[in-house]
Formats: C-alpha cells, structure tokens, sequence
C-alpha cells in the first residue's frame, strides 16, 4: 500500500511591518555649520531675519559691522534647522529664547539643548535632546595671538609643541574650552583655566578630549581656512565634524524678502540689507571684536 503524502503546510505571508525594512531612529543631536563665503550667504540672511523673534532681531541690530549680523542671523537660522529636524517641525514654527545669563533655548521644547558660535566665515549651531550641548568655533590665528598663560592650564602648556609649531592645538583647547563652557552654561564667566582637557588616549591625532570640569564627551576638528571648531555632548557622541547646509538651496526662498532689507522702526537699512538699529555708545563695538568678547 502506497503512503498517502501530507499536504504540505500552507504558506502565510508575513505582516507588513515584517516585510517593510525598519525605519531609522530620528538622531539624538545634530550639529549645523554654513560657510559665509558659499554663495547666497547674504541673500539667505536677509531672507531668514524677518522669521526670527522680535527679541532676535533687535540684539542682531545692535550688532554694528554687517558680517557679524550676517554670521548672528545664520547661527540662529542653523539651531532653528537644527532643531526642526530632530522635532519634525518646520522651523520657521519654532523660536528661540534667551535665560537670565544668555543660554540660548528652542521656546516650548524645555527638553532640547541648543549652542550656537560663529567667528570669521562660519556659523555653527548644535542641539541635543535629552542632553546639554555646547559648541565652539574660532579662527586660529586669533587664538594663536593670545599669550598661553591666559587661557591654558600649567599641565596643557606642558604637553603643547612650541607656539610657532601648534597654534591648530592651541586653538583646539580654546575651542574645547568655550564648548565646555556652554554645555554647563557658565559661558566664559567659568574662567578658561579652570576647565583643562586632556586628549582621549587612544584616539588619532588631536580629535576627541574630555575634561574633569564637566561630564561629558567632546570633539574637535579642523575646518578649512584655518578654523577649528568644537563640540561637547554630556549624553551622547558628538560627530566628529559639522554637516554644512548650502545656504542657495534652502528653503527660506520660500519667503519673501523685506522691500530694502525691512529695517525695524527708528532703524536703518546699510548696504548688505540687514537692519541697524540706533545705538548708544555702551552698544558700540571695538574695530575688531577681540576673542574674549565671544558669545552666542
């Protein structure tokens, strides 16, 4: 007698979500920088000013050379964006505030860390959830210019090749200091010899650092032109270098912009378009803004 063969068992497909491949965690912090020498710069500047908070606006007027409101503008524009991708917010439906002691913060979103820097031709901005956050970014020939005994730690000088072969590390621990500084929200009040960094072993070259001032994980790299910026975490790893956003091909052109640069009331439109407001002589600015006067 022939052995009946058992049909075989039907098969069942598997559940949609088995089949469709898992979607990628949104990230956890984002770090931003725009070039102020890539084209549209200007342009996106003027664009961006009239999206900002009131309060926004008049501090950037205050500011009395045209590329340091220009640099303002696009920092804040870069936490804005920052901050809209990792919410899923459109950013011109967010704004930014400012404590007691200056920390900038996304208005509503107590949950988010938020840093901004800017010197020369780059803005940068970083923001975090669940996290505190600093960032930094410096020229450095203008670090280089400062005498080590100022900012840097006996052990730091010890460990540092002579001036004329490591201005780049020097201005790295500047950097990795303000970072550090913004992450706790001290700022420079903290006093940067109190913070001294010690590069991570193992780490190539001079990129990853951490510091007993803070808990947290820092890293630094070089930026072209002779610039270096820095980003501190106290949750999570920074990047090991900003993402650049190409100011021509952002959305903020879907925007109008103000008929001659929109100057605010009692203001002044100058020739990059960006309002001026008038301003005493307490709110005047030195020729060349020194290095210790960097803020948000």
């Amino acid at each position: 007698m022939t052995a009946r063969a058992e049909p075989a068992p039907a098969r069942t497909l598997a559940p949609a979500s088995a089949l469709t491949p898992p979607r990628a965690p949104a990230p956890k912090s984002l770090v931003l920088a725009c070039d102020l020498q890539a084209p549209g710069s200007e342009a996106a500047a003027r664009a961006i000013l009239p999206r900002l908070s009131t309060g926004d606006q008049e501090r950037i007027a205050r500011l009395g050379r045209p590329a340091d409101r220009t640099r303002s503008v696009l920092a804040r524009w870069l936490a804005l964006q920052a901050a809209s991708q990792l919410l899923g917010t459109p950013w011109t439906a967010l704004g930014l505030g400012r404590r007691r002691l200056g920390t900038p913060y996304v208005v509503a979103q107590p949950h988010l860390s938020v840093s901004m820097a800017h010197s020369g031709r780059y803005a940068v901005a970083a923001v975090a959830l669940g996290g505190r956050v600093g960032v930094d970014v410096e020229e450095i020939s203008r670090v280089a210019a400062l005498p080590d005994s100022a900012f840097l730690t006996p052990a730091e000088i010890s460990a540092l090749p002579p001036v004329r072969q490591g201005g780049e590390p020097r201005a790295m621990l500047w950097a990795l200091k303000e970072a550090a500084t913004k992450l706790t929200g001290e700022g420079l009040r903290a006093g940067m010899k109190r913070v001294g960094f010690r590069w991570r072993s193992g780490t190539r070259g001079l990129s990853a650092a951490r510091t007993p001032y803070t808990a947290g994980e820092f890293t630094v790299c070089r930026l072209p032109g002779g610039y270096v910026c820095a980003v501190g975490m106290s949750a999570s790893t920074p990047p090991s270098a900003p993402l650049f956003l190409e100011t021509e091909r952002s959305d903020f052109f879907m925007y109008p912009e103000p008929e001659n640069g929109g100057p605010e009331p009692d203001g002044t439109a100058d020739p990059d378009g960006l309002a001026t407001a008038p301003r005493s002589e307490q709110d005047a600015e030195e020729p060349d803004a020194h290095i210790w006067l960097s803020v948000n």
